[in-house]
């Protein structure tokens, strides 16, 4: 019921502690494969996880396993075991304000690195995901064109409302490695 006002709150409160961050140009050319560390935020939701697979094998082709570091549920025990040398951080309940922002001992946990890509594999807009992609101060922040996602990252793909989650990845994957 209070889940709307509450989350129209945290996409304000957001925008006004980004106010001040620049937006620099740069050129998506190079942008991963030129690219050491890596960030992926995994899908929240149980049933999108398992079509990720395909991203996290792209992923692992193209850096170390100790280079990506993966944001996960709190209840997502199948990424580490896919994964099992990547740092990974669990998104626990309690580290987030009423307003659905990550408290900071969260931000400073996961910027221990700095990021040269950020990817949210979040098919919907989910306000702790696009907050923690933006806050992780990557170069490039890769996630799906939605309401308010332009405030957050600065490489957006479109959905193909005709194409299942593994559709949708296996093009987030085809879309990724032309740069």
């Amino acid at each position: 019921m209070f889940r709307t006002p509450r989350i129209w709150l945290g996409l304000q409160v957001a925008r006004f502690r980004f106010r001040k961050a620049q937006e620099p140009i740069i050129a998506f050319t190079n942008a991963l494969s030129s690219a050491h560390h890596a960030l992926l935020i995994m899908p929240l939701n149980r049933a999108q996880r398992f079509p990720a697979v395909s991203v996290m094998e792209m992923l692992t082709k193209r850096f170390a396993e100790e280079n990506i570091t993966i944001i996960t549920a709190e209840d997502d025990y199948q990424t580490a075991r896919l994964l099992p040398h990547s740092p990974q951080v669990r998104l626990l309940v309690n580290e987030f304000n009423l307003f659905y922002l990550p408290h900071h001992d969260l931000i400073e946990r996961i910027g221990t690195h700095q990021y040269d890509i950020a990817i949210d594999l979040n098919l919907d807009f989910v306000l702790p995901s696009a907050y923690i992609c933006k806050a992780s101060k990557a170069r490039v922040r890769v996630g799906f064109a939605r309401k308010h996602s332009e405030k957050f990252y600065n490489l957006t793909v479109r959905l193909d409302p005709t194409l299942d989650p593994r559709g949708v990845y296996d093009r987030l994957v085809k879309c990724l490695q032309m740069f």
